[in-house]
């Protein structure tokens, strides 16, 4: 009898624990998202515009089965010398090509938990810089680069990080857990 008990305890005391909270204020209202439910990201998508928002170019990461399995594609970054981009970034879960879910917006919404990180090797005259923000920190979904008329790579490389940082976040890429890292090649003309 007293396994019985010490066993339903258990089991109690893992369901309490287990249930999502209710009051995080991370989900705007009226929106249903269960803020702690991990996503899968299938698809990256970088959306180059010129200055007068008028798309130029779309660069892709694709892994439709994930990780393990067929390698993922990931197109190059062709960027132009002297030239300004306004860049938005998409974050897809394709892995049911019957129900493509965008997951942007819940990154938008839990923009407190997450950051987009940059970092740059072989890269000569880029500058990114962040556009939108958490009200206290930058987010990096939008971001404006700009390329010095010098700029050039050899073999370039652009990481994109997709960092979660529920009660962490402080500005910085350090902190938290990766939703998925990219390696971008990059060649600038």
């Amino acid at each position: 009898m007293k396994t019985f008990q010490i066993f339903s305890l258990l089991i109690i005391s893992t369901l309490f624990f287990s249930c999502t909270d209710e009051s995080d204020n991370s989900v705007k209202p009226g929106i249903t998202i269960n803020p702690n439910t991990e996503e899968l990201i299938t698809t990256v998508q970088i959306h180059l515009s010129d200055t007068n928002h008028v798309i130029i170019d779309t660069v892709a990461f694709n892994d439709p089965d994930g990780d393990g399995g067929n390698p993922p594609t990931i197109d190059t970054l062709m960027l132009q010398a002297g030239q300004s981009y306004l860049v938005n970034l998409k974050f897809i879960d394709a892995s049911n090509p019957l129900s493509i879910k965008d997951i942007t917006a819940e990154i938008e919404i839990e923009a407190d938990e997450h950051l987009v990180c940059f970092d740059q090797t072989n890269i000569a005259g880029l500058s990114i810089n962040k556009t939108d923000s958490d009200g206290n920190y930058e987010l990096g979904l939008k971001s404006k680069w700009k390329l010095s008329p010098s700029a050039s790579s050899n073999k370039g490389i652009l990481k994109l990080t997709l960092k979660h940082q529920p009660d962490v976040k402080d500005g910085t890429c350090t902190p938290g857990d990766t939703d998925v890292e990219i390696n971008f090649p990059v060649i600038i003309n």
